[in-house]
């Protein structure tokens, strides 16, 4: 096989959608915009040693990388962007922009098509809303393809469910109680920067303005930056704007004096990517804190797109940024053939990775046990952290492979956080509120420590028992709760100013 020929991009296959069908050969000719990750400079990978040792080093203590420093270090080879130039330019391929290790690249389809040997057409998912799906692997010339990490933008994620009446079913916790339950540190997140990814939620002022008004605060509101070109309104509401509304209101009710910016972008494998680099190399605002509050089990990514996540967060981890993902909301996440899955981003190494719990009453004593459909389990792909000490023994006890555990943290989701959409107050849960919880609960941290705590989940494991209050009660289907870590609730919930006294001392 001569320099000319064509071979796979590595980690590019993807399966067919399940329960999608094809409908239709895409005739449109427009053009598209794609990212395309590329490998990094020689001697410019990310120090994953030191990514975990600050994980284990109390936050006072730690030294974080710079922005731009560490961009400049761990980006692409000018001569790999040059080359990968060249190799669009004979396909009438333009490249719009470049950010660290990816470039935009913009053509019609077609061309797209023939540049990196995909198999797309228009598909129906199993709701019959047609989306454009790409099967197979991708291809290029082999040096290209060997300085390829990923593409993404060719295929999309099935749009989310139309919601339908709103209407509040049960008497949400305000704010106060969530903070007295958790025993937060006093603070409100002044001096902080919370960055929020959405995929195409519309943030919506006025309900905002509903929220904190009926919990007593007066936060500045959101900042919202559009990455990708993502279409902020659109022409009915889904579940991703119960999503937007859910996570700017907790985290304002909870850290009103944190800034908030929300990172709006296409809800696709290409948007999620960009967004969390967006977010991480963004000197403008600087976030020290993510809270993402979506995810799809590993196996319906792209093996490269897993890839280029670990390498984000492991980034995140070195400049001090600390991740809060969702856990998912549908247990152990079965699939098709009966068999459990972890959500991504939460199974990544360097997040920590927010499940659910269920109060059996609003009261101080109520009881808290594992919410039944808390997101939980072992990673097909990521090895078990040596920070996970218990994750092993759990596995063994389910007769399944140890990977990292998932998660790492709870919180509750039921009764649930008192949010507003359309003017009418909810009581929302899921793990998707659990996530920014845990990122207010860092601003204030960040602020009673004088120093952002960046990736933590080290030290939260060593110190559980005195900082956490472990679940053992209930389960998600599959897995039980359990001292001291378990696949529903983690390591349990937080008592908050405990955390600061182990953060402080490591």
């Amino acid at each position: 096989m001569n320099e000319e020929t064509n071979v796979r991009i590595e980690g590019t296959h993807r399966d067919t959608w399940p329960g999608s069908k094809p409908a239709e050969a895409l005739a449109s000719q427009a053009d598209v915009l794609l990212t395309v990750w590329l490998r990094p400079k020689k001697g410019g990978g990310l120090d994953l040693a030191r990514a975990r040792t600050l994980g284990a080093t109390p936050p006072q203590q730690r030294t974080y990388a710079d922005r731009k420093v560490l961009a400049d270090q761990t980006g692409a080879d000018d001569a790999d962007v040059a080359r990968f130039t060249a190799y669009c330019k004979d396909f009438g391929i333009a490249i719009v922009e470049s950010h660290w290790r990816s470039l935009v690249v913009s053509g019609p389809l077609d061309r797209l098509v023939d540049a990196f040997g995909a198999t797309v057409a228009t598909f129906f998912d199993g709701e019959g809303k047609r989306f454009r799906h790409r099967s197979g692997a991708l291809h290029a010339r082999r040096d290209v393809a060997a300085m390829v990490s990923g593409i993404f933008g060719l295929h999309q994620w099935p749009r989310s469910r139309r919601i339908g009446a709103l209407q509040r079913h049960q008497n949400p916790l305000m704010s106060g109680d969530v903070a007295k339950r958790y025993d937060f540190p006093d603070g409100d997140g002044s001096g902080q920067t919370i960055g929020i990814l959405q995929f195409r939620g519309e943030f919506k002022s006025d309900d905002f303005e509903l929220c904190m008004r009926a919990q007593g605060v007066s936060p500045a509101h959101p900042i919202v930056k559009r990455v990708d070109g993502a279409a902020i309104a659109h022409e009915f509401e889904t579940t991703k704007d119960l999503e937007a509304a859910l996570d700017a209101q907790v985290i304002g009710s909870l850290a009103p004096g944190a800034r908030i910016v929300l990172y709006e972008a296409p809800d696709d494998e290409r948007g999620f990517l960009d967004a969390i680099r967006t977010a991480l190399f963004d000197e403008e605002y600087a976030p020290s804190i993510l809270s993402i509050s979506y995810g799809w089990p590993e196996f319906l990514w792209t093996p490269a797109a897993l890839d280029v996540l670990d390498d984000l967060f492991a980034a995140a981890a070195l400049l001090g940024v600390s991740v809060f993902c969702s856990s998912g909301d549908n247990g152990a996440e079965l699939d098709y053939n009966g068999k459990p899955h972890v959500l991504a981003p939460a199974s990544s190494e360097f997040v920590h990775a927010c499940g659910g719990t269920a109060i059996a009453s609003s009261g101080d004593s109520a009881t808290e046990s594992a919410w039944e459909k808390s997101g939980g389990g072992f990673s097909a792909r990521v090895d078990v952290p040596p920070w996970q000490s218990t994750v092993a023994a759990a596995a063994a006890k389910y007769a399944v492979r140890a990977g990292r555990g998932v998660p790492d943290v709870a919180a509750q989701q039921q009764p649930g956080f008192c949010v507003y959409l359309n003017g009418v107050e909810l009581a929302m849960g899921g793990t998707s509120a659990v996530a920014p919880m845990w990122a207010a609960l860092a601003a204030r941290l960040n602020q009673q420590l004088g120093a952002p705590v960046g990736f933590f989940a080290p030290i939260l494991h060593a110190t559980s028992t005195q900082s956490l209050r472990a679940i053992e009660q209930g389960n998600n289907d599959r897995y039980q709760a359990a001292a001291p870590w378990s696949p529903c609730t983690g390591l349990g919930v937080p008592i908050g100013t405990a955390i600061e006294t182990a953060l402080r001392s490591g």
